[in-house]
């Protein structure tokens, strides 16, 4: 006896329908895990405890003053994001990063660079010349520090918009290698995950 056509083309059909069903869920369930291996391997931070802004709060750059004694012009240091770095004299990682920061200072046109340090000026003018810092130090920063924004580690990191609002905080442990310093690369990969979540 002789087979159906329209019996063989819905068989056929129907097999068809099953294998494109049953490739799609593969693809799915492999591009599903593609994304989710990309979202564990991105390096995820966490801020400053108990900081004393939220983002999207201006920082308050007025006031500050420099190695030297002089006033800070906050306002210049505007139109570019604005990296701060936390320090004290008596941080040994604190003392590490001053190369890398230099480097990045360096490299970096779309960033400005400033350290604040509860050190007397007369300290941070010592520390400034001894380490060779290439950015400007806000010094006797005491009260900014411990009673406004309650940072509690060194060496820590603030990152501000062009505008001077805070964008995001972390402390420098988090941005380096297995030995807890802070690398160059940590710095600028945290830098590049703000732009990017700022973007998103």
């Amino acid at each position: 006896m002789a087979a159906n056509p329209c019996a063989l083309r819905r068989t056929v059909g129907g097999m068809m329908k099953r294998h494109i069903a049953a490739i799609a869920a593969v693809m799915f369930i492999v591009g599903a895990t593609i994304l989710a291996s990309a979202a564990e391997s991105r390096p995820t931070y966490k801020p400053l405890p108990n900081f004393g802004l939220v983002a999207g709060a201006p920082f308050p750059l007025d006031g500050l003053i420099d190695a030297d004694g002089k006033a800070i012009a906050g306002k210049r240091l505007l139109g570019k994001r604005v990296l701060i770095n936390f320090y004290t004299k008596h941080c040994a990682p604190c003392i590490r990063e001053v190369p890398k920061l230099n480097d990045i200072s360096r490299r970096r046109g779309d960033i400005n660079v400033l350290a604040i340090t509860a050190d007397s000026v007369a300290e941070a003018a010592g520390y400034v010349k001894q380490y060779g810092l290439r950015w400007p130090v806000a010094a006797n920063a005491g009260p900014l520090l411990f009673k406004q924004l309650d940072v509690q580690a060194f060496p820590s990191f603030a990152l501000l918009d062009e505008t001077g609002r805070l964008i995001a905080t972390v402390q420098a442990n988090q941005l380096g290698g297995e030995d807890g310093n802070a690398t160059v690369e940590g710095i600028e990969a945290w830098l590049e995950a703000q732009r990017a979540s700022a973007t998103n």
